[in-house]
């Protein structure tokens, strides 16, 4: 007769084991006698906890996935391509059979932070009108969430920490490495959508037009804020913008499609495109600046002789003065006017400025008037100023004459 085997008892083994007086394996978090006969392991209840990664109950019914806990916010990826690791059979006994994987969210709360500046405080910064504060609280936001690209998702971030660095100037460096970023990306996406110019359609151009709104915002503010980073040791000479071609690259990409946003949901900003003032024609600034593009005892005659570049000139000081008279005629600050000039000007005047000719820097700064109105808005606050010096920089030193109103107006005396 052969010898008895030798076991070892169980003294860790569930309870239901034990009931049933049969020998337990202990694995955890359900045994194998529990996961053949499908039954809830006490295991996996014990003092309502479970290993790391794992629900504490069985789930109630097939369709209930398992939960990770504890929940990381700035989870590192699991092992296995960001998935959890693959269950062994007995886990497999307890978890619910599923082809669906469960992956760590990952919440990065430096943009939830900022997505809650957003909501609270840069709305009103924007605009000093309710109807239009509404629509970049409210309306905008739905518009960044449908859309795919995500450009106005990080248009909206980008604004929201630059807004942080003007406001609070001990987060200032750090916050516009994260408005960097965000803007990069804003940019990359509406290249992205507008690449193809049969892809802008109704359903999207309004997040398009949002979106580089905010690009445009941000290109504006963004200078005055590295320099307060960053203080230039001397004043620079006078360069172009990037706002502005910004600003004339979304006009020409976008009127094709113009109708459709003038009639939809953003209407309310494109208020105050419309001429409605008187001519200001009688203005001492604009007839100052019609003389200079009249005036042959004036420097560089010759220039004005050709009749394209005085029709340039022209119509660019026509332009500034129809949104003089704008301004005076509805009396209040209309963010929409600094937009309108430039998109409004010439390609040939915009040439002229780009190769930074006296006349042209003259008439920009007369448009630095305008924009100075809006200096009570952070991200316009100081750009003025900031051009006029650079345009003071450049000029020959006849020229400079013709900046004394510019300078009376934005500095005051």
């Amino acid at each position: 007769m052969p010898p008895r085997r030798t076991h070892t008892k169980s003294r860790a083994g569930c309870t239901k084991c034990k009931k049933r007086r049969i020998k337990c394996d202990e694995v955890h978090p359900s045994c194998g006698n529990c996961v053949k006969h499908a039954i809830v392991c006490d295991f996996s209840s014990a003092a309502g906890m479970s290993p790391a990664g794992v629900i504490s109950t069985a789930p109630s019914s097939s369709s209930e996935l398992p939960v990770s806990s504890p929940m990381t916010l700035d989870a590192s990826p699991s092992p296995g391509n960001g998935q959890h690791q693959a269950m062994t059979p007995h886990q497999q006994g307890f978890f619910p059979q599923s082809t669906v994987t469960t992956v760590s969210p990952v919440i990065n709360m430096t943009d939830m932070e900022l997505l809650h500046h957003w909501t609270i405080s840069v709305p009103s910064s924007l605009t000093g009108k309710d109807d239009i504060e509404f629509i970049w609280r409210e309306v905008i936001p739905r518009l960044a969430f449908r859309e795919s690209q995500g450009c106005l998702v990080h248009a909206i971030l980008a604004i929201s920490a630059l807004h942080l660095a003007f406001v609070e100037p001990d987060k200032r460096a750090q916050m516009m490495c994260t408005a960097a970023d965000h803007y990069g990306e804003a940019v990359r996406g509406v290249k992205d959508s507008v690449g193809v110019p049969t892809a802008i359609k109704k359903d999207n151009c309004e997040g398009l037009f949002a979106s580089s709104t905010l690009i445009v915002v941000y290109a504006i503010a963004n200078p005055m804020l590295t320099e307060k980073v960053s203080p230039p040791t001397e004043i620079p000479p006078w360069t172009m913008p990037a706002w502005l071609p910004l600003i004339r690259g979304v006009h020409s990409i976008l009127k094709a499609v113009w109708t459709w946003i003038e009639t939809g949901c953003l209407s309310p900003l494109l208020n105050g495109h419309n001429y409605v003032g008187d001519s200001a024609g009688e203005d001492d600034a604009m007839n100052a600046l019609f003389q200079i593009c009249t005036d042959k005892r004036e420097q560089d005659a010759d220039e004005i002789k050709d009749s394209a570049v005085s029709q340039a000139y022209f119509g660019a000081i026509h332009e500034l003065q129809k949104n003089f008279a704008n301004e005076i005629a509805l009396r209040r600050k209309m963010v929409s006017l600094i937009f309108i000039w430039p998109v409004s000007v010439s390609d040939a005047f915009f040439t002229l400025l780009q190769e930074r000719r006296p006349r042209a820097l003259v008439i920009f700064a007369h448009y630095c008037v305008l924009l100075n109105k809006l200096e009570g808005f952070w991200w316009v606050e100081g750009r003025a100023n900031y051009e006029l010096e650079r345009i003071e920089r450049t000029l020959p030193e006849p020229w400079r004459k013709w900046l004394e109103w510019p300078i009376k107006m934005i500095r005051g005396g």
